[in-house]
């Protein structure tokens, strides 16, 4: 069974960076919903840029690699312009 925080928009809002942000929303429970004729992932009331014509487990997976690549990306960015 697991744990999740509850989402907040004020705490979400309180991360300064990218990073952050992403890494406090998948401490979060992710959910689908209908959106048209696809699946929307969302946070809480928070809606991800995320669509999925699949079941609700492929659009939370779906979700949860977008979070880490958006994390991922970030960091890579800065640690580019550290250089």
């Amino acid at each position: 069974m697991n744990t999740y925080q509850a989402f907040s928009r004020e705490t979400l809002s309180s991360f300064k960076t990218l990073a952050e942000q992403c890494r406090y929303l998948l401490s979060c429970k992710i959910s689908a919903t209908a959106s048209g004729k696809a699946l929307q992932a969302r946070v809480g009331d928070f809606a991800l840029p995320v669509f999925c014509n699949g079941d609700e487990y492929q659009t939370i997976q779906k979700a949860v690699f977008w979070l880490k690549t958006q994390a991922a990306n970030y960091l890579n960015a800065a640690k580019q312009q550290e250089i």
